[in-house]
């Protein structure tokens, strides 16, 4: 349909130059009966006109694409279908004029560009220039279009993602754990269970808060990490402990929300925690690179495999970065974050 819309868009011009250069010679508009011969003939010749240079545009947006070389491909669409057009026009003059159809008699002889040439030029040269910034706006809008939908389908995946690490951190068996800690500590010592319950706040403050955030500085992140890391250490004293060596010139790099947190989680929950053989988490970075480092005690019993957490991170990184997530499971589990530009 876009392409006969076009051959119709030609037919249109055609007809107009018919109409210019007839009265611009005659002072007179062609009979639509009496000249329909020669009606009948321009919209024939624009028809061919027109999917010749719809097919030239065609070819040259696969050669020289708008999106990689935007002035190369105006100019060289400009060139091409000039040049087509100027050589088509010649053949359809000189068929029209053996047809009988014009004569060009009328015109003198002595000039090197006769007046009706030099307007078809101009013309030609005028109609070209559109036609191409037709073109030109027409990929502007579907890439406009076509860029607005991709923003839009990133946005929606990454609140998604968003959403399944908000469900990990507020997950009833996560909630029923701190209840379990905050009762035991009530009566045993209560100073103990009010930093619990401030710090659980401020961890699930940090958590809604960033629900709908694609990224946050990495010393806010680090902060929260503090809060969740308190409540690790109230729930399994010296069996665990969180290490972060961090510095501070890498305070505002980036990071995607909860990525710290979830890792650490999966530390605890891959990992069977006791005194005598306790967890610990080590939390480095370089210029290159996030580190998340833990030793390995033992797999639990009836514990999900690593992916759905490690996954929704990957995921999440990728919409800002084309480095890869790199993991280590050997003697020790690593996970290594590309650093985000700021």
């Amino acid at each position: 349909m876009p392409k006969l819309f076009r051959l119709l868009f030609f037919v249109v011009i055609g007809v107009l130059f018919l109409f210019y250069l007839f009265y611009a010679d005659n002072n007179a508009l062609p009979h639509l009966v009496e000249d329909a011969n020669l009606y009948g003939f321009t919209v024939l010749a624009a028809s061919g006109i027109g999917f010749g240079i719809i097919t030239i545009n065609s070819w040259l947006n696969e050669q020289i694409p708008w999106r990689s070389n935007v002035l190369g491909r105006f100019v060289a669409g400009l060139s091409l279908d000039f040049v087509f057009l100027g050589a088509t026009l010649l053949l359809f003059g000189w068929l029209a004029n053996v047809l009988g159809l014009i004569d060009y008699d009328m015109f003198p002889e002595d000039m090197f560009i006769r007046q009706i040439e030099l307007k078809l030029i101009v013309l030609s040269l005028i109609t070209m220039f559109i036609v191409t910034l037709v073109e030109f706006n027409r990929f502007s809008y579907n890439e406009f279009t076509v860029g607005q939908i991709r923003k839009l389908k990133s946005q929606r995946k990454q609140l998604e993602l968003q959403f399944e690490a908000l469900k990990s951190q507020l997950s009833p068996h996560y909630l029923f754990n701190s209840m379990n800690t905050i009762s035991s500590l009530v009566y045993r010592d209560p100073n103990i269970a009010e930093n619990f319950i401030r710090n659980l706040a401020e961890t699930f403050n940090y958590v809604l808060n960033t629900r709908e955030v694609q990224l946050v500085k990495l010393e806010e992140e680090i902060e929260a990490l503090k809060d969740y890391g308190y409540l690790l250490t109230i729930r399994y004293a010296d069996a665990i402990s969180l290490n972060i060596e961090v510095d501070s010139a890498y305070n505002k790099k980036p990071v995607p929300p909860l990525t710290l947190q979830l890792l650490v989680e999966n530390a605890v929950k891959h990992n069977v925690i006791s005194s005598d053989e306790p967890l610990k988490i080590h939390i480095r970075a370089t210029e290159e690179e996030v580190i998340v480092l833990n030793n390995k005690t033992g797999t639990p019993s009836q514990t999900a495999s690593h992916k759905v957490g490690l996954d929704n991170i990957k995921n999440r990184y990728a919409f800002f970065t084309p480095k890869e997530i790199s993991i280590e499971n050997n003697d020790y589990f690593e996970v290594r974050l590309p650093m985000l530009s700021a």
